[in-house]
């Protein structure tokens, strides 16, 4: 039985929006409690693809032209109201691959995956805690640019029971 989904946007001074979109148990709930945010970031040359990652150990690793000015954090979402001891299936879906800016025609960035536990138990009170980390990627486009603003991408997080 599915639960709840949720679609969230990151944005790339990254921060992540959480919209409840269905729910079939009266009182669950989500409350996001830190959004997804892959922080403050400079691409110093964009002639091949840089990636970066931050697993769901809030561990940030990134690759080739890809610097972080700003460290961002994983995803944290507060499950409550649920049954005592209660298995969740949880699953993270991109549903948007490229990022959206409000700056054009600036490059976008690509979400490539995205990383939490596919499964969880509520506690005595019905509670647990779902964290979300996630890859995203540059264009690699050597005459595209990346502009000082916002850039926001949309995922899914399920939650079945």
């Amino acid at each position: 039985m599915t639960n709840k989904y949720f679609q969230n946007p990151i944005n790339c001074k990254l921060i992540v929006i959480l919209l409840l979109l269905f729910t079939s148990i009266a009182n669950a709930a989500v409350t996001e409690v830190e959004k997804l945010d892959f922080g403050t970031l400079a691409v110093l040359r964009n002639d091949s693809v840089s990636e970066i990652t931050i697993n769901l150990d809030n561990q940030i690793t990134f690759t080739n032209h890809i610097r972080v000015l700003v460290p961002g954090h994983r995803g944290e979402y507060l499950l409550s109201s649920y049954e005592p001891f209660k298995e969740l299936f949880i699953s993270a879906n991109i549903v948007q691959t490229e990022t959206s800016s409000p700056a054009a025609p600036s490059q976008q960035f690509t979400l490539i995956s995205l990383s939490s536990v596919p499964t969880i138990t509520t506690d005595l009170n019905g509670d647990a805690t779902v964290f979300v980390g996630g890859t995203i990627a540059s264009s690699g486009n050597a005459v595209g640019i990346y502009y000082d603003t916002a850039y926001t991408v949309i995922f899914e997080l399920s939650i079945n029971f």
